[in-house]
């Protein structure tokens, strides 16, 4: 008796520990989409699509000028941007970094104006806006983008902007793994 109780325990015990890691081996959903050109593909999220919706103003951004740059994140096939993204956006030119920070909006639309002229004497951009507690990014001021003064877009050349959605939906719900975005911005 005493043996068969000692057979049923380890039985148990390697179903538990085997659920256990089976339970922990899915992880995270392939969250990556990549592309260089174009807005990149849908990247996968569970069973959601998750499209990267990007525009500048002008459409054609020139060295130097002021550039407005509108991003959001829409659930492929409802046409609505995701509510409360939050991002970390890194920009780089011919392997030398320009830019990192955070951005979140509840709306799900974040609006970047990269003023091509201010910044003064800065030698690095310089963001404006309010930092927000909750997700330690910039938010946009009531009624206006979130502005980026200093040298960004100051040479003409191909860009090479990385994003990282790391929040959707709630200003809490952090993303196991960042859904991380590539493509390329030209300036003339």
């Amino acid at each position: 008796m005493k043996c068969r109780k000692l057979v049923v325990i380890v039985f148990a015990s390697f179903v538990l520990v085997g659920s256990c890691i089976l339970a922990f081996d899915q992880g995270a959903p392939e969250v990556k989409a990549q592309h260089h050109g174009a807005p990149p593909p849908a990247a996968a999220l569970g069973d959601r699509k998750v499209v990267l919706d990007i525009h500048t103003d002008p459409a054609n951004i020139t060295q130097g000028n002021d550039a407005l740059m509108k991003i959001g994140f829409l659930g492929k096939g409802k046409n609505m941007n995701i509510q409360h993204v939050t991002f970390r956006m890194d920009i780089s030119k011919d392997g030398k970094h320009i830019l990192s920070g955070f951005f979140h909006d509840h709306n799900g639309e974040i609006r970047l104006i990269f003023k091509g002229k201010g910044g003064g004497d800065s030698s690095k951009p310089v963001i404006g806006g309010t930092q927000d507690v909750l997700t330690n990014a910039w938010i946009a001021d009531p009624g206006s983008p979130i502005t980026i003064s200093g040298p960004v877009f100051n040479q003409s050349g191909t860009y090479d902007i990385g994003l990282e959605l790391t929040t959707i939906d709630n200003d809490k719900t952090d993303l196991v793994e960042p859904l991380g975005y590539q493509f390329d911005v030209d300036v003339s």
